[in-house]
């Protein structure tokens, strides 16, 4: 049986895998982060590999999390051990070890896929019920289709994402799930948005891309409108 230091260690190194970054590398011969929001994650990959590369990166995030949540549950019985493998599966993503191995530095990852697949995870084990996974990811698309059905046009992707992870906590708090769950919820939340930092400054500049643009025209327009 593996030890919880050996798991969560595990769970860090897997989260640390940068499926974006390898896959584009691999088909376009570009690092990713060299473009867009200099991201590594599914959005950017979309900006700068296409579909096929973004939606495969969306898997392979979603799956890193999601196998490591049910690795954890199938070697202990311990919540808590689960919940902090989910966690730092996430940690992983968003403060690679192969960045810091390779180049001495992280590079900017969200882990937002990464939790989607931690919630598809405990759904799947029972520890919360499906809406909690889903309501986020309603959330989301609200958030990005809204401004578009109601005003007409495009907005950022980050305000979007920022609203589901806030959801997220609260989602997993109206399940009443253990509290090691919670806990997870929220520091999952705490962690997206710390990771979100860079896109509230380009939101207050004027310059975060819009969804479908790569960089807007100029410093003092955001989607077309002009930022006081």
């Amino acid at each position: 049986m593996l030890t919880t230091s050996v798991l969560c260690l595990l769970a860090y190194l897997v989260g640390s895998i940068p499926s974006g970054y390898l896959l584009v590398w691999a088909t376009r011969r570009v690092d990713v982060r060299d473009h867009g929001s200099h991201n590594v994650g599914t959005i950017n990959v979309f900006r700068v590999g296409g579909l096929w590369l973004g939606l495969v990166t969306l898997l392979a995030d979603i799956g890193k999390a999601l196998g490591i949540v049910l690795l954890a549950a199938a070697v202990t019985p311990s919540v808590w051990t689960v919940a902090s493998a989910a966690f730092l599966v996430m940690v992983g993503h968003a403060y690679s070890a192969w960045f810091l191995l390779q180049e001495r530095r992280f590079s900017e990852g969200k882990s937002v896929a990464c939790a989607l697949g931690v919630l598809l995870g405990l759904v799947i084990l029972g520890a919360l019920p499906w809406w909690v996974a889903v309501a986020p990811v309603g959330v989301w698309v609200a958030g990005l289709l809204g401004p578009r059905l109601l005003a007409g046009r495009w907005w950022p992707i980050s305000p979007a994402t920022m609203a589901a992870t806030v959801a997220i906590p609260i989602a997993v708090w109206a399940a009443r799930p253990a509290p090691a769950y919670l806990a997870l919820a929220v520091a999952m939340a705490a962690l997206i948005l710390v990771r979100h930092k860079n896109n509230i400054r380009r939101l207050l500049a004027g310059t975060e891309p819009c969804a479908g643009q790569s960089l807007p025209p100029e410093p003092s327009e955001l989607c077309g409108l002009t930022v006081l």
